[in-house]
């Protein structure tokens, strides 16, 4: 018996490390592949440039990190601007030339735009609906009001994503099956991403 109890201790303590260990291995991994390999690429040209310069041997850690930041930053800037937006429509005409690279750009400008463009937003609506079964409410987004062309088809086409947005399950549902919320599409977005963590009384809260 006390076998057994100090095995049972021992397996609960070292499950317990692990759990500890997890987030900071977690942390140290992600930290240790954006050091390698963002920074690694960019931070070390950054860093011989700056060598040159200088005409020293400083090194500054992160460099590369900082950069692309930055970079991104500006680019999300640009792409706000007209000129940009212009710019951009002649790339993409010229990728469009390129038979391999054309479906890769395609394929992902499909999964992106769709919730990161509020004009391209293919969603009119968010619903609440008992889905997958009954007693179970789960919100959607009402992809087109009307699922056919036939005026006694009365369902709608409900798109139920997980939190990876472009993954989810679209479902023919009679209108009687759900309820249209107050909640904004761009506020059922930031549910959806968050898994469920962040939300408003929207939720609880039918159109009128």
């Amino acid at each position: 018996m006390p076998d057994t109890s100090i095995s049972a201790s021992l397996r609960q303590s070292f499950l317990a490390g692990l759990l500890a260990l997890l987030p900071l291995f977690i942390t140290w991994k992600v930290l240790s592949f954006a050091f390698t390999t963002v920074d690694g690429v960019l931070g070390e040209r950054l860093n011989t440039l700056l060598q040159t310069v200088t005409q020293s041997t400083v090194h500054i850690p992160g460099l590369g990190l900082v950069a692309t930041g930055l970079l991104v930053l500006l680019i999300g800037y640009l792409s706000r601007k007209l000129f940009f937006k212009r710019a951009l429509v002649l790339v993409e005409g010229l990728i469009d030339r390129v038979p391999v690279v054309r479906s890769l750009y395609a394929a992902s400008r499909q999964i992106v735009v769709p919730f990161t463009d509020k004009a391209k937003l293919p969603f009119s609506k968010v619903v609440l609906a008992e889905y997958p079964m009954k007693g179970r409410q789960t919100l959607g987004l009402l992809a087109r009001e009307h699922a056919t062309d036939d005026p006694a088809d009365d369902r709608a086409v409900v798109f139920f994503p997980s939190n990876h947005l472009h993954l989810g399950y679209p479902v023919l549902m009679p209108r009687a099956e759900f309820e249209v919320l107050e909640m904004s599409v761009e506020d059922a977005i930031k549910f959806f991403v968050s898994c469920g963590v962040v939300g408003d009384g929207k939720l609880l809260r039918a159109a009128r």
